[in-house]
């Protein structure tokens, strides 16, 4: 039976509602988009708030984040006499290396579980991460002592998924689920996990719903305990929250630079820590307050992530250890703000009779569109890795066709994505390339000099795909610009431009 976190005031727990409703509004005044927001003390939900089309529901892609699941994986494979974090990689990895005739380079053999969990393996720079990932971790050459300087190493945190597969002869999801997750409260369908081509879970892989995230979160703030059980060794717990490598300074980001545990982080505020994943996916935690914050969002804002953690802190610091009076006027405006949060969709339009002669079936002759859902910052989508090689990402072939108020684009003649001309969104599931990243929502917006806007919200991460259809100069040809938000500051949009041919069908 679920285990289901009880909804309760902000002034059962000892802080106001309308304090709660100023720090949710502070989120959303930031140039992030905020996705879900869940806030916990003391075990029970005080603010919760979805920006629609993102629901409850929906796992959402976590990047970074997912090394705290994997590093909660190792505590309890740990605790469960499976490893310990002074095991050598090289004697865990035995038969691999001796299998695949892997080089292992002079250091190698000095690095042991806990200097992957605090991302301090020495590795000169982090080892590429592609199919052959886990040989060029092995052999790659260590610079430093293992254990003494901090290197962010997602290759490194991947080692940490292969050894939790390796000492336990499950799937990490399986483990988990067995160990942790049908105790603490995570159904199978909040988790959607990636695999490598070589079946070894993958990280960055993870999506995983917002209230998923705070449950992990709430059994750090208990130091592994959940439901009075003790998941996870106190003392694994006591090593993963405290600083085991220094990792500053970083200029601009005093979050990024208070110290690093095991696969999360300090922050400025002592006593508190984060996990924390690309364009602003955090867990918030404050465990002598027992609070956590779990958000999803989309980082456009370059300071806003750190805006997000600070705001967080400053609000989780007056929380008062007794209850306050029942306020039931701010309370009920705390929750009308937080459940009416919404992406605005396009501006309704009408068709206009010019419309016919964009409406057809095309074969693409030049460019290429790619309008799924990409997630990782980089201008080559970085989870590539993961795709179903099964299905093709590319489009070959566009239809495009009227139906009520919306207009349906085709890709391939069997992906289709239904885009609501009323202003509103259209939330559906579109098979890609990547399993079980299918949520998307869509809507449309004909713009006065005929052509055509479509917007697909992909809604298993913050990736957009921004699409202008219009005529070209030959009668029958369809021009085609699909523009990607980077989201990082120092990223430009990601612009796909394309060309078809209208054919008969």
């Amino acid at each position: 039976m679920k285990k289901v976190l009880k909804r309760v005031s902000p002034e059962s727990q000892g802080i106001s509602s309308a304090r709660t409703e100023q720090l949710l509004r502070e989120l959303h005044s930031f140039d992030n988009e905020v996705h879900g927001f869940l806030l916990a003390v003391n075990g029970k939900v005080i603010c919760e708030s979805f920006t629609y089309p993102y629901r409850p529901n929906i796992p959402h892609s976590c990047h970074s984040l997912g090394k705290s699941y994997t590093a909660t994986a190792v505590g309890l494979a740990v605790t469960q006499g499976l490893v310990s974090v002074e095991d050598l990689l090289i004697d865990i990895f035995a038969d691999e290396i001796k299998a695949f005739g892997i080089d292992v380079k002079p250091g190698m053999e000095k690095v042991r579980v806990r200097d992957l969990l605090s991302m301090s393996s020495g590795t000169k720079g982090m080892p590429a991460l592609n199919d052959l990932w886990f040989e060029n971790f092995l052999s790659a050459e260590i610079v430093h002592e293992p254990g003494t300087t901090f290197l962010y190493n997602t290759t490194g945190a991947s080692m940490l998924g292969a050894i939790v597969e390796k000492v336990t002869r499950k799937d990490m999801v399986t483990f988990l689920k067995e160990s942790l997750f049908d105790e603490i409260g995570i159904d199978e369908d909040e988790i959607i996990w990636q695999k490598f081509a070589d079946n070894r879970t993958a990280e960055p892989g993870l999506c995983a719903t917002t209230e998923a995230n705070l449950r992990l979160g709430m059994l750090y703030a208990d130091r592994g305990r959940a439901y009075g059980k003790q998941l996870i060794d106190p003392s694994w717990m006591d090593e993963a929250l405290s600083v085991q490598v220094e990792n500053g300074p970083v200029h601009g980001a005093d979050n990024a630079s208070s110290g690093y545990g095991w696969q999360l982080w300090m922050n400025t505020t002592p006593g508190t820590v984060r996990f924390d994943g690309g364009q602003g996916q955090l867990d918030i935690i404050w465990p002598d307050k027992h609070a956590v914050a779990a958000i999803h969002q989309s980082g456009r804002d370059p300071q806003g992530c750190d805006n997000t953690v600070n705001a967080i802190l400053r609000f989780m610091e007056e929380i008062s250890d007794s209850p306050l009076p029942e306020d039931p006027e701010a309370f009920s405006s705390l929750i009308e703000y937080a459940s009416t949060r919404e992406v605005k969709a396009l501006e309704p339009s009408a068709i206009p009779e010019s419309a016919n002669d964009l409406f057809g079936s095309y074969l693409l002759t030049e460019g290429s569109l790619i309008p799924y859902i990409e997630v990782a910052p980089m201008n080559h989508d970085f989870w590539y890795l993961f795709h179903d090689r099964s299905v093709n990402p590319e489009a070959v072939t566009v239809e495009l066709r009227p139906k009520n108020d919306a207009v349906m684009l085709t890709l391939n003649r069997d992906k289709s994505f239904l885009c609501g001309l009323d202003g509103k969104w259209i939330l559906q599931d579109v098979t890609g390339p990547l399993k079980g990243l299918t949520k998307v929502a869509c809507c449309a917006q004909f713009n006065e000099d005929g052509s055509l806007r479509i917007i697909l919200k992909w809604l298993n991460g913050w990736s957009v795909s921004d699409i202008l259809l219009r005529k070209g100069d030959r009668p029958g040809d369809l021009l085609l610009t699909n523009t990607k938000d980077m989201l990082h500051e120092y990223l430009p949009p990601v612009i796909h431009e394309c060309k078809g041919r209208k054919v008969r069908i």
